[in-house]
């Protein structure tokens, strides 16, 4: 009875608002444009949704992302930022409905959002009302400046000031993965963060696609793991890489939440982001999240030299290779294994961005900041390495999980001490080592059923070099002897192919695939199990009865032993009795 009332009050509590069936597909302004949007941009990209054919493909979420609040009025009501969205937001939410698309806005958890515009900690109920009252379809959630107030709390909170409004509105989690969420975010939201946010590069699309494969078994019909948003056409990967990126998140179930100008897109860039066949492995109804089922670690060679600038620094395993090799020197340079590689704050940014190498140009002061965003102190004392450029910013481990290194505001904590060992030229910060990022040399295998039967696999070459990636029928979880394998990026039938595929894929590109094991090898396979089981129950049987046999025939070789052992014994006693009677005679 105390079982069935806890159910009750769990349903009560959960979300339940129908939406979220699939992952959602659609538009975010973030990625590409940060805080510089407007309200002519959000109308352009409205009419590119539409005309372009990203509707069509699926993409029906518009949302705008921080910087579009600038205040509250006497009675808390949110105001739109009235120099970038002069009319207000609900012109553009009808606006986006007349063209069949939904419209999303964002907020924080907190007193303030990552930007500093209001946010809605304490303003849920009014908050949630006003995006009722304007249509909003779409609530993406966001997590800073949270007064360390537990995230369970605050974000359940809203999620019943929605609920109380009577609208369907999508919602979005955004708090980074912390606090457990993936345990409790289907109880709150749509969908959930698993991870930091993304950036346009290959080393954060793979780890963050990593670190949300670990949490599969918490999505599904309703709510969905979020490894952040598409940074597909931004630049900073080329089209395979982006196709990987595509490819990852479509087989694992994540929203599809475009990043990019889509009004400026290139045809590459649309053929990737429309392509119906990867949408339709993200869209299938069954909502299993795919992952990664096969990682083999390939191994370089001893000579291979990798280009070191400019290139992320970030910790590793200490191994002692080049890459982890620094000089600390007089001039306030940070270089690496002498080979005029510097560590820098790359383009003196004042945002929390990751530490690169660079070629060093100290003394140059038409370089970035006079070139003291190459320019460091070491304090031996207190293990600080403090920028010249930001003079109250340390070199900061920001997570081990991430393993970025960036330079933040300077504070008594262990992810700002670094070591320097003077004789192996290390820099070792909790346990790992200063290092140049080096390319992840593996291959991989990602799977995931679906709704028909069928499986999609994703053959990934993460190696810098050619690689040979092969699966077999039983890894990815059937025991057909055949099965169709089509290329879902080429939208073609490579044919049927007996236990097993494989191909030889180039460096950091993939092959997706939809398998669909075939039903008469399935019977045929059916049939040859009954036949060995029926050879191994007759084999059996027959080994069961010679045993029988063989018992039987020795229990009566003994008992025939025994039987001849006792008349030999009469017939000697007779022997005796007679030979007694003899001598007595």
């Amino acid at each position: 009875m105390l079982i069935f009332f806890i159910y009750i009050i769990k349903v009560i509590n959960c979300l339940d608002n129908g939406l979220g069936k699939t992952p959602q597909m659609g538009w975010n302004s973030w990625n590409k444009f940060g805080c510089n949007i407007t309200e002519k941009l959000i109308r352009d990209t409205i009419d590119a949704l539409n005309s372009s054919g990203l509707l069509e493909a699926g993409y029906n979420y518009i949302n705008i992302d921080d910087c579009w609040q600038s205040s509250r009025n006497e009675n808390g009501t949110i105001i739109p930022d009235p120099i970038s969205f002069p009319n207000g937001i609900k012109p553009l939410v009808d606006y986006a409905h007349s063209k069949g698309l939904k419209f999303g806005i964002y907020s924080d958890a907190g007193i303030y959002t990552c930007e500093r515009r209001p946010g809605s900690l304490g303003y849920e109920e009014i908050d949630a009302k006003t995006y009722a009252e304007w249509g909003v379809d779409y609530l993406k959630y966001d997590n800073c400046h949270n007064k360390e107030i537990n995230a369970q709390i605050r974000y359940t909170k809203m999620r019943d000031a929605l609920k109380k409004t009577g609208r369907e509105i999508f919602y979005s989690l955004c708090n980074w993965g912390n606090e457990d969420v993936v345990k409790w975010g289907k109880d709150v939201g749509n969908s959930w963060r698993t991870t930091k946010d993304i950036r346009d590069n290959w080393k954060s699309m793979t780890r963050i696609i990593d670190i949300n494969n670990k949490w599969y078994k918490y999505a599904g019909p309703g709510g969905w793991n979020d490894p952040d948003m598409l940074e597909v056409g931004n630049g900073g990967m080329n089209i395979e890489e982006y196709k990987i990126h595509f490819g990852l998140w479509s087989i694992s179930k994540a929203p599809l939440l475009i990043g990019c100008d889509i009004i400026n897109m290139s045809k590459e860039i649309k053929d990737i982001l429309t392509n119906n066949e990867v949408i339709a492995i993200n869209q299938d109804i069954l909502g299993e999240q795919g992952r990664k089922i096969k990682y083999i670690k390939v191994n370089l060679p001893n000579d291979y030299e990798y280009n070191l600038a400019p290139t992320e620094v970030e910790v590793a395993e200490c191994n002692g290779r080049k890459e982890q090799k620094w000089y600390i020197n007089e001039d306030s340079s940070i270089i690496n294994n002498n080979e005029n590689l510097c560590i820098e704050i790359p383009l003196c940014s004042p945002r929390y961005i990751q530490l690169r190498t660079n070629y060093c140009h100290i003394g140059n002061k038409t370089e970035c900041g006079e070139s003291k965003n190459q320019e460091w102190i070491y304090d031996k004392e207190n293990k600080k390495i403090i920028s010249k450029l930001y003079p109250k910013r340390c070199m900061h481990l920001y997570d081990l999980d991430y393993l970025y290194v960036q330079a933040r505001p300077c504070k008594n904590i262990t992810n700002q001490e670094w070591e320097y060992d003077e004789i192996n030229h290390t820099l070792k910060s909790m346990g790992k080592c200063l290092s140049i990022y080096m390319n992840e040399e593996a291959k991989e295998v990602w799977a995931g059923k679906l709704s028909d039967s069928s499986f999609a696999v994703l053959l990934l070459n993460k190696g810098s070099f050619t690689n040979d990636i092969e699966i077999n029928w039983e890894e990815i979880g059937f025991n057909n002897i055949e099965a169709k394998v089509r290329d879902l990026w080429e939208k073609k039938d490579l044919g049927i192919f007996k236990y097993g595929y494989s191909i030889s894929l180039k460096s950091h590109t993939s092959q997706f695939l939809k398998i669909t094991p075939i039903a008469e090898s399935l019977n045929k396979n059916n049939i040859r199990k009954k036949k060995n089981n029926l050879l191994f129950i007759i084999i059996k049987y027959s080994l069961l009865i010679i045993f029988i046999i063989l018992f039987i025939i020795k229990l009566k070789k003994k008992k025939s032993s025994d039987i001849s052992e006792e008349e030999t014994k009469k017939i000697n006693d007779n022997s005796k009795d007679i030979e007694e009677n003899n001598n007595i005679i």
